[in-house]
C-alpha cells in the first residue's frame, strides 16, 4: 500500500503548472520562486513514481498519468469547495453558496430572473452558475462540484433526488422558412440530412433508440459536439437537427430558427431539477430549486416555453 499522503498545496501547484503549461508562468501565478515550484513538482513525481509532465523548450505538457491526476485533482477541489458551501448554508435561514448547473439555452431564460429573485428574496445566498449538458451535469453533481442541476432525464439512483419541471417533446429544427408543415413523423425527420451530436450525447441516444423502434436510422450527414456550432450550421441551411423546444428558445423567438414537433411517435424528455439526496434538506439549495420551478412555470404559462 502506498504511503503517499496528498498535500493540497502541492496539488494546487501541479494543477497550475498543468493549466499554464509553463513553469515560469505558473510560478508567477502562484507567487512563488520558479526553482521552488520545480522542486515541488519533482518531489511529487518522485513520491508517485510517475512522470507527470513532458518537458520541452516550449514548456510542459501533462503525460497520460498527469491527466489522470489532473482530473482527480479537479474533482477533489470541487468537493472541498462544495463542502464549504454546504457548511456555510447549514444555518436556520437559507444562506451560503449554491452552484447551479444547467444547459446553455434554457439557462439564458432561467439564469437572469433566478439571480434577480435570489438577490431580492435570499440576500444571504450566493449563486454560481456552471453550464453543461445532462451527461456532464450528472458527473458534476455526483462528484459534488455543483449543488443542483437542471437536466433532462436524471438517472434513477438512490443518491439523486429529482423534481420534474416540465416534459419537453423532441422537435425538428431547421433554418427559417425551411419547415412548411406543422409537424413531421420521426421517419420523415430521420430521412432529412441531419446535423447531430455524437452517440455519447443523451439526446442523440434518445433519438437513435426511437428511430430503431420504428425500423429506421437517422440520416446524420454532419456530427457536431457543440450546441452553438450545431445551431449555426442549421441556421446556415446546411441541414436539420433534432432538439427540444427549450434548446432553441432564443432562436425561435428571434425568428432565426424554425421548430415543429415530431409525431408518430412523440418523443418526450423530462426536464428536472436534480440534487444529491444527502443535500435535499439544505435550505439554500431547496430555496434555489423552488425559484427555478417558479420561473419555468411562468415561462410555460406565458407560452414562451412549451
Amino acid at each position: 500500500m502506498s504511503d503517499w499522503e496528498p498535500d493540497i498545496r502541492t496539488l494546487r501547484c501541479f494543477v497550475t503548472v498543468a493549466e499554464e503549461r509553463n513553469i515560469t508562468r505558473a510560478a508567477s501565478r502562484l507567487n512563488i520562486a520558479q526553482p521552488a515550484l520545480s522542486r515541488k513538482i519533482a518531489s511529487l513525481e518522485n513520491d508517485l513514481k510517475v512522470t507527470l509532465f513532458e518537458r520541452s523548450v516550449r514548456g510542459v505538457e501533462v503525460t497520460p498519468a498527469g491527466k489522470v491526476l489532473l482530473d482527480r485533482a479537479y474533482t477533489l477541489f470541487g468537493q472541498l469547495a462544495q463542502t464549504y458551501h454546504d457548511l456555510t448554508a447549514s444555518s436556520e435561514r437559507p444562506a451560503g453558496t449554491v452552484v447551479v448547473g444547467m444547459p446553455p439555452t434554457p439557462g439564458e431564460f432561467i439564469c437572469p430572473p433566478l439571480l434577480e429573485r435570489i438577490k431580492e428574496r435570499f440576500p444571504d445566498i450566493v449563486l454560481r452558475f456552471q453550464e453543461g449538458f445532462s451527461r456532464e451535469l450528472e458527473d458534476l453533481l455526483l462528484n459534488g462540484q455543483i449543488s443542483l442541476a437542471v437536466m433532462h432525464n436524471p438517472p434513477e439512483r438512490t443518491d439523486i433526488s429529482s423534481q420534474e419541471l416540465l416534459v419537453e417533446k423532441l422537435h425538428l429544427i431547421g433554418c427559417t422558412g425551411s419547415l412548411e408543415r406543422p409537424s413531421y413523423t420521426l421517419a420523415e425527420a430521420a430521412a432529412l440530412p441531419l446535423i447531430m451530436p455524437s452517440r455519447s450525447n443523451y439526446l442523440r441516444l434518445l433519438a437513435d433508440q426511437h428511430a430503431e423502434k420504428i425500423g429506421t436510422a437517422l440520416n446524420v450527414v454532419q456530427r457536431v459536439d457543440g450546441i452553438w456550432h450545431l445551431k449555426a450550421l442549421v441556421r446556415g441551411g446546411h441541414g436539420y437537427t433534432l432538439l427540444t423546444f427549450g434548446g432553441v428558445l432564443t432562436e425561435f423567438h428571434l425568428g432565426t430558427l424554425s421548430a415543429v414537433p415530431i409525431v408518430a411517435p412523440e418523443i418526450e424528455w423530462r426536464l428536472c431539477t436534480a440534487i444529491k439526496t444527502d443535500r435535499r434538506h439544505n435550505l439554500a439549495v431547496s430555496a434555489v430549486e423552488a425559484v427555478i420551478a417558479e420561473i419555468v412555470r411562468e415561462l410555460v404559462e406565458r407560452n414562451i416555453w412549451h
